[in-house]
């Protein structure tokens, strides 16, 4: 079985396949998916309000699952589309107060000043802490739980390279010691960062059947980027072979005869 070593470790860990946090929501409607997954292809502002309102009529917005992955790929919708904000912020004051804090919690990690004006006028002060204390996203540490699909969203509204580079990082973690001297881990447990290789590999496997700039940019990556190191070279090596054996031929690297 070709690339062994990574269907080994999705076994054990809760690497996701597809679309990293719908693919938890089984009743899912495919359009749903399809208008998120491909904004950054074809950009759709005018539909924003309204997709909001079906999200959050179908309990999407409640979703915890979710949420990581939406508040990323809102935060760059209104990125891109600042002097729209205040209209659909007022056009969204029918939603419950917990779904309208995906909306407020998407403006923090917007990063604009049309997002601090609101929100400062809604919290003061304890806004602009907050902000303080919040990371970019694409600079939160890897293994905070939120992190990877909260990349995916940002992906898929804005088609970023950085995005995906910053998710080929968590191959470093996959020689990474389960058990670091001095720290007292249950038999049987899996730390976050180990099943980090894994999610990687599945979600860039699964989104680049869908989406060919994935395959573009890894192939860049592998060839161009001086700075992967090994584990990352073989990350990125195995998911091209899964698309071009031709070119990537598959290696056993689970030690074992095929």
């Amino acid at each position: 079985m070709k690339n062994r070593i990574w269907r080994a470790i999705a076994a054990v860990t809760l690497a996701t396949v597809l679309f990293p946090s719908f693919s938890s929501a089984q009743d899912e409607p495919v359009q749903q998916r399809d208008w998120l997954e491909n904004y950054y292809v074809e950009p759709d502002p005018e539909g924003f309000v309204r997709q909001m309102k079906e999200w959050a009529a179908e309990g999407v917005l409640d979703s915890e699952l979710i949420k990581p992955t939406l508040i990323a790929f809102i935060s760059q919708i209104i990125r891109q589309n600042r002097d729209k904000l205040d209209g659909w912020y007022k056009d969204l004051a029918g939603l419950t107060p917990a779904q309208m804090q995906v909306m407020r919690t998407a403006m923090l990690f917007s990063r604009t000043k049309e997002a601090d004006q609101i929100m400062s006028g809604l919290f003061g002060n304890k806004y602009i802490e907050q902000k303080r204390e919040t990371e970019k996203i694409l600079e939160m540490p890897l293994d905070k739980k939120a992190t990877p699909d909260m990349l995916w969203g940002f992906y898929f509204a804005t088609g970023s390279e950085e995005a995906i580079r910053r998710i080929v990082l968590c191959f470093r973690f996959l020689n990474a010691d389960e058990k670091p001297e001095g720290v007292d881990v249950p038999d049987g447990y899996v730390p976050h960062f180990k099943q980090l290789p894994a999610f990687a590999f599945q979600s860039l496997v699964g989104n680049a059947e869908r989406h060919p700039r994935i395959l573009e940019i890894l192939e860049t990556l592998y060839k161009n980027d001086p700075g992967l190191v090994p584990s990352e070279k073989q990350g990125v090596y195995d998911i091209l072979s899964e698309f071009d054996q031709e070119n990537y031929p598959p290696i056993d690297r689970s030690g074992k005869s095929a």
